[in-house]
């Protein structure tokens, strides 16, 4: 973990003075998601040499070769999957993206032929009770995490608008043709997910649901046929903060750009997608190996225009053709050196998938946060804040660091866990039962464990909670000591710079000793002019060290 922390601040600190020759080469590595042609891998292996000469950005895994249905590729069993996964991360030096689409249906790539659990198909699962699609796809996320996989290119999001699609509906690959209904399905998988730490890649963006045509096979012009409601199941997403990934179609659309496909376009990845939808994830192309692309544009062409078009992992599955990751790698190198392609597109996609494996990483620890608590909670911003709200959502605007005072990581959580304010805490008291609590906790050895949802208010800051995420950090023994480890210095630039870019209006990062220094800011909002405490955590040294490590970020301090 301390390892893998560090690594992360590293790909988040980068600048743009351009790297080594090597440096450059691993830059535009992790960028790159490869398929591979073995069930099973050892020390002299291609994709090993290949992990470990460019810190490739990930792998896909497949059960059977498209030209050869009766032919293993990567999956025959749970038992082989897990050592093949095991194998894969103990060879790499780094975070590694072990993908693979498992949607249900007949888009599974843990078949119960080799042994796994049915997952039926999304136009199954959406005849269902949520109740009953969130315990099937528990369980599939569950075999996920079992299996090491941990990403996951599904849900589906395309709408059911053309039944005529072969692509998307005849294969039951859609929730429905109801934007609202499709996104209440595919946040059930996603949530299911999150909770196993296997991170979902919404598709196919802009939506495939419309088209005739198979993008595996060639061009597929949807011009005529695809609508501004297909854009709405992650419009929703987006704005829930549940789209962490989403990818391309491979798709052409005359009315968003009269020259290239999805994946290949500025106009609907950029100015789109990130400026009108405000997506702050990751883009991760449709495989370039399909026809649509490898048909129509040579792997250089392909590359600069999907990279400057915005994509930042770029998939290649190496199932419909071959394509070596040293072509690919040394292809995208020489257009960086030729000014083709800007080395800021570089630093920005590395940035973001620095980002998804900060998230990827964190440990799901919820505490108890029932309707008593939620209520509790709503009673508290009317009675401090003068505000009756129907929910306790947030928009965050400002970090809070705090330590627990308490040396033990479950000692720490046990105190935060429950909903009702514990005995021992009569300075704070009368001012609400409702417990104290913080959306994260971080171990002494850097583990990020998130305690909450990070866009609902929790009780950590007088005065500034209904603006302010909290972290807790183990350790100020006897709210004295300033005893945080480098790990959790680490872990906390990590985790800042991951919440930055998920909510880019975050403006401040402050410590909780600092908070009264806010009280003429307009995010203030107590009205209790009488209920205030002193406050040490987290330590000024501390304070120090992380600010220095996302200085970059510009955020702002209690007296700015």
């Amino acid at each position: 973990m301390k390892l893998l922390i560090l690594l992360l601040v590293t790909l988040l600190s980068l600048h743009a003075a351009l790297p080594s020759d090597t440096q450059l080469q691993k830059m535009v590595g992790r960028m790159l998601i490869v398929g591979f042609p073995s069930s099973k891998i050892d020390a002299n292996s291609q994709i090993v040499h290949d992990i470990q000469q460019y810190d490739l950005g990930g792998v896909i895994l497949f059960d059977r070769f498209y030209n050869d249905k009766k032919r293993v590729k990567n999956i025959l069993s749970a038992y082989q999957l897990k050592r093949l996964t095991q194998h894969l991360k103990y060879f790499s030096k780094k975070p590694l993206f072990i993908a693979v689409d498992q949607e249900g249906g007949k888009v599974a790539r843990l078949n119960p032929k080799y042994g796994f659990v049915k997952i039926p198909s999304a136009h199954t699962i959406s005849k269902m009770p949520l109740k009953k699609a969130k315990k099937i796809y528990d369980t599939q996320a569950q075999m996920l995490e079992n299996t090491g996989i941990n990403i996951n290119f599904a849900p589906v999001v395309d709408l059911a608008v053309n039944q005529n699609n072969k692509v998307i509906v005849r294969l039951g690959r859609s929730y429905g043709s109801d934007p609202k209904r499709v996104a209440e399905y595919a946040q059930t998988m996603i949530d299911a997910q999150t909770r196993h730490n296997i991170i979902s890649v919404l598709k196919h963006f802009p939506g495939h649901g419309s088209s005739l045509g198979d993008s595996h096979e060639g061009f597929v012009d949807i011009s005529n046929t695809w609508s501004q409601k297909e854009l709405e199941p992650y419009k929703i997403l987006i704005n829930a903060h549940k789209a962490d990934a989403i990818m391309t179609a491979h798709v052409f659309n005359a009315h968003l750009d009269n020259k290239y496909p999805a994946t290949l376009s500025y106009k609907i990845n950029t100015e789109l997608l990130r400026n009108k939808l405000h997506f702050r994830g990751v883009i991760i192309s449709d495989d370039m190996q399909m026809k649509a692309i490898s048909a129509n544009y040579s792997l250089k062409d392909a590359v600069t225009l999907a990279i400057n078009s915005g994509v930042d992992i770029l998939l290649f599955g190496n199932q419909l053709s071959r394509n070596s990751t040293k072509e690919i790698v040394d292809t995208i190198f020489e257009q960086i050196k030729n000014k083709k392609i800007p080395f800021e597109r570089i630093i920005e996609s590395n940035r973001r998938i620095a980002a998804l494996h900060v998230k990827n990483s964190i440990i799901q620890k919820p505490i108890v946060f029932k309707k008593e608590r939620k209520e509790m909670t709503k009673a508290y911003i009317k009675k401090h804040y003068g505000l009756k709200v129907k929910d306790i959502k947030i928009k965050p605007k400002i970090i809070v660091l705090h330590w627990t005072a308490v040396m033990d990581l479950n000692d720490s959580f046990a105190r935060l866990n429950p909903q009702k304010l514990l005995t021992d805490r009569k300075d704070i008291a009368k001012a609400s039962a409702l417990n104290v609590s913080a959306h994260y906790l971080i171990d002494r050895d850097g583990t990020i464990y998130q305690l909450m949802p990070d866009n609902m208010m929790a009780r950590h800051v007088i005065g500034l909670n209904y603006s302010s995420i909290g972290i807790e950090n183990v350790g100020g023994e006897a709210n004295k000591n300033e005893d945080l480890t480098p790990a959790q210095v680490r872990s906390n630039i990590a985790l800042v710079k991951y919440l930055k870019q998920k909510y880019p209006e975050i403006t401040y990062l402050i410590g909780h000793y600092e908070y009264t220094k806010m009280q003429k800011n307009l995010l203030w909002l107590e009205h209790d002019v009488n209920y205030r405490t002193k406050k040490a955590d987290p330590g000024t040294k501390f304070m120090h060290k992380v600010r220095q490590g996302v200085k970059n970020l510009h955020l702002k301090g209690a007296d700015e």
